[in-house]
């Protein structure tokens, strides 16, 4: 998929807001460059992730990892660029080229309004493969690019996912933000029996969080998406939100939320179909990116043309929260509700979905330190013939010893176990990865 004009007009407006605020407050801005080179030796047991007639291969890659950055007081731009080559001890036929790169841009008009723009780019041939998790110490963020469970085979494929957002902070905890994503996915190599389509994404959103008095507040957000696929039916999606809520204590509040869904396809080969999901719950706020919502409701999917509406019971959960303590962390984050999970290689549509992550990490001394973690992943499609669920387990841990200043040494393990009702989609993968990493102990700095 070509880079479109408007990609193009996103990234030069970014830049443009960034540079031109006080041109880039030119008296304290800093240019950095950070170099690296990166040396990776990976075992993996099932390569192609296949249910059975599984096949191993060791994968060598060298890199380089390039960040520029020019910082100010209040706004900054950030470019990073990743080439690594990849070659198998086994299977030379299936050596590629991985390509990453990230571009960020922010600027903080005010203290209270801020605006970022942050466009993730990924070429690779690893069919779960992830981009960077440049926040790995904000347990509500992670990768723009998150794994495919469902993608198999090694075949070329390019995603791209982009966001500008504004936000406006205008109370003790009341704000107004909008957002515009932007993202594509093009399959270079296709395979008989991978049904993969190419698609582009628009999605802008808009949210606001209003408390109109010492007790009450609302929470208001909703988007609107388009999708154009290559050859599937486009189609357009409307989601929105309404909840109320009433502060029992201080951090303690009680809910009502309203959340419908409106699928609205081009043509009339597929039903269009709404969905209507009333919630009430409690949500206890520990810290401004740390909460816990839990709220159960009845839902109903009312599809056009058919007599018979899925319905049924709804769990609507979200659970962020970081423990730190001086020498370790605790990490738990959750979810439950229904989506449409169309954002891979499977548009698989209307899903309930409930996720549970875990992870934890100590420092032994200020050069050595382990991490572990294990996410659970359970996905129902009831529209689906026949009904279809998905049960995924994605662990792993490692450990990290820095043995120069300019040299981190790094051993990893990572298990996925991918179970369906579908057998043949059915998969393990065990992943083992020893890394070396080089850059200098501080950037180079110009200004």
């Amino acid at each position: 998929m070509k880079l479109t004009w408007f990609k193009i007009l996103t990234i030069i407006t970014s830049i443009g807001v960034v540079v031109s605020n006080a041109q880039f407050q030119a008296e304290a801005a800093q240019v950095l460059f950070t170099p690296e080179l990166l040396l990776t030796e990976e075992y993996s047991d099932n390569v192609y992730l296949t249910h059975e007639n599984e096949e191993d291969d060791f994968i060598t890659s060298a890199g380089l990892s390039l960040t520029a950055q020019v910082v100010g007081r209040t706004a900054g731009v950030e470019l990073n660029y990743t080439p690594t080559y990849n070659a198998f001890a086994d299977n030379s036929d299936l050596n590629y080229w991985r390509h990453a790169a990230r571009l960020r841009a922010w600027n903080d008009f005010s203290r209270n309004t801020r605006f970022e723009f942050i466009n993730d780019y990924l070429e690779s041939e690893d069919p779960l493969d992830e981009t960077a998790d440049f926040t790995p110490d904000d347990p509500l963020q992670g990768p723009s690019i998150d794994p495919d469970y469902n993608r198999r085979g090694r075949g070329r494929y390019r995603i791209n996912a982009a966001e500008a957002s504004l936000t406006h902070q205008f109370g003790a905890k009341d704000r107004i933000y909008g957002t515009f994503q932007y993202s594509f996915l093009e399959d270079v190599d296709t395979f008989a029996g991978q049904p993969v389509d190419d698609y582009t994404n628009l999605r802008p959103a808009f949210g606001l969080d209003y408390w109109f008095s010492q007790n009450w507040g609302t929470e208001i957000e909703g988007f609107y998406s388009n999708r154009d696929y290559e050859e599937k039916n486009d189609r357009q999606e409307y989601t929105g939100y309404f909840r109320l809520l009433y502060s029992i204590q201080r951090n303690l509040s009680a809910f009502a939320e309203y959340r419908h869904t409106f699928l609205d396809y081009d043509e009339e080969t597929d039903d269009d179909y709404h969905i209507y999901f009333p919630t009430v719950g409690i949500r206890y706020q520990f810290q401004e990116t740390a909460h816990v919502l839990l709220g159960a409701g009845y839902f109903i999917q009312d599809v056009d043309n058919q007599e018979d509406n899925e319905e049924g019971w709804g769990v609507n959960a979200e659970i962020y929260k970081r423990w730190a303590f001086r020498s370790s962390y605790i990490d738990v984050a959750g979810s439950g509700g229904y989506d449409i999970d169309d954002t891979g290689t499977a548009d698989l549509g209307f899903a309930l979905i409930y996720l549970g992550r875990l992870g934890v990490g100590y420092n032994f001394t200020s050069r050595f330190s382990a991490e572990a973690n294990a996410a659970y992943i359970y996905k129902n499609y009831p529209n689906r013939e026949p009904e279809r669920t998905d049960n995924i387990i994605d662990a792993g841990a490692g450990i990290r010893y820095q043995a120069l200043t300019w040299m981190f040494l790094g051993l990893n393990y990572r298990y996925r176990d991918f179970q369906s009702d579908i057998i043949t989609q059915e998969y393990t993968e065990n992943r083992v990865i020893f890394s070396i990493t080089m850059r200098p102990a501080t950037a180079y700095r110009w200004n």
